[in-house]
């Protein structure tokens, strides 16, 4: 395995990490109304198209797809990463992954049918480098400079 493939690997466990810890409200979470997350939901939604297509042809050997997907319930909102998910008829169904620590209207398993307007962010693994993670980008500011490092050194655009 290539150094850029370990580093990826080594991450995966950051990210999952730093990705359902935004639903524990921790020091490293930003709001969805923060301007520069705001704008990264944004840029995520926008660019959607390129994560399904990528996601259905797998051309140059894309892998790891994840879902960010933004479930609000009574007015509180949680944000969870899926690898189970599926797109069929213009709908998308998840799978929820982690038990909801803020939200009480979903449950580990259950899966749901989200709209496009609740999938907040996306990435999957080509050459060894992530593609996506627009919401991490805001996060950096609340993180170890070691850990930004590390993360910019696996994504193609930090």
């Amino acid at each position: 395995m290539n150094r850029p493939s370990q580093t990826a690997l080594a991450l995966i466990g950051v990210l999952l990490t730093l990705l359902t810890g935004c639903a524990m409200r921790d020091k490293g979470y930003v709001e969805d109304s923060d301007p520069e997350m705001a704008a990264a939901i944004a840029k995520a939604q926008a660019t959607l198209p390129q994560f399904w297509q990528a996601f259905e042809q797998r051309a140059r050997g894309e892998s790891n797809f994840v879902l960010v997907v933004r479930i609000t319930d009574k007015g509180r909102i949680e944000h969870f990463s899926t690898t189970d998910f599926e797109r069929r008829d213009g709908k998308t169904m998840v799978r929820i992954s982690h038990a909801p620590k803020i939200v009480t209207g979903v449950q580990v398993n259950d899966r749901i049918e989200i709209p496009a307007a609740d999938i907040t962010d996306w990435h999957y693994l080509r050459d060894g480098k992530y593609v996506g993670m627009f919401t991490m980008k805001p996060r950096f500011k609340h993180m170890p400079a070691d850990q930004v490092d590390a993360l910019k050194r696996v994504m193609t655009n930090p």
